[in-house]
């Protein structure tokens, strides 16, 4: 009898000292969740798209609303704010433009498990969704570049009173393209369309004026105001 109350003691005590271990590890883990980076993408249903593999690859602007959705469940997910589009993720240097990519503005604290995830999740894609790089803004943090010198250049630009619509870099360059070439301040000397809404524009400007043309103009167009992104190039920089 004496043997079997021993017995009992001792079992209890084991599990004791086992439900004790189990808290003690189930409070390790729940203090190191913080810390463990997670996929921000896992259980967004609209990040299904990221895996899409096609033959030609998207266009900066084609990749903004498609990866717009994706954010917008991420920033949900998170509790957060988030906006995504295209734009410049670093300033021009030395008559090169500005790289361009996606940019997403959060409203995020730096460090925070939010923004860890959300970083590492596009660093294990190397840096890249749907082939274009990514910059993640945290809150508070500016953007490298926004409005091109060249909007008040458009602006003056004497055009027909019939509003046409500008769809692509192509549509641009063909209504606004000799008004901005004629004009001498601006020392252009070719203008192309790129892909999407952009254009590349090359002149004889120096320093910080042509840094200064990288940038957003915004055009009125059929179905309202359009943003075409700038990209500018120095002479001395060969036009790729």
């Amino acid at each position: 009898m004496a043997m079997k109350k021993t017995f009992l003691v001792l079992a209890a005590l084991a599990a004791a000292v086992s439900l004790r271990a189990q808290s003690f590890e189930t409070q390790v883990v729940d203090s190191l969740r913080p810390f463990i980076l997670e996929d921000a993408f896992a259980d967004v249903g609209a990040c299904g798209v990221l895996d899409i593999k096609t033959i030609r690859p998207f266009n900066l602007d084609e990749a903004t609303d498609l990866v717009k959705p994706c954010i917008d469940g991420v920033a949900r997910k998170y509790s957060a704010k988030a906006v995504t589009e295209a734009g410049f993720l670093s300033a021009p240097q030395s008559g090169r433009p500005g790289k361009s990519g996606l940019l997403i503005k959060t409203d995020m604290v730096p460090g925070s498990k939010a923004h860890r995830d959300l970083v590492a999740s596009i660093g294990r894609r190397e840096g890249r969704l749907l082939g274009h790089l990514v910059k993640v803004l945290t809150k508070d943090e500016v953007q490298p570049a926004s409005i091109s010198t060249l909007q008040k250049a458009i602006d003056g630009c004497m055009l027909l009173t019939v509003v046409r619509d500008v769809r692509s870099g192509e549509d641009f360059v063909k209504i606004y393209g000799k008004c901005l070439t004629r004009n001498p301040d601006l020392k252009i000397t070719e203008i192309r369309p790129g892909d999407g809404l952009t254009v590349t524009v090359k002149t004889d400007a120096t320093g910080s004026q042509v840094e200064a043309y990288n940038g957003f103009v915004t055009v009125n167009a059929g179905k309202g105001p359009v943003q075409v992104m700038v990209v500018a190039y120095g002479s001395q920089i060969f036009l790729p």
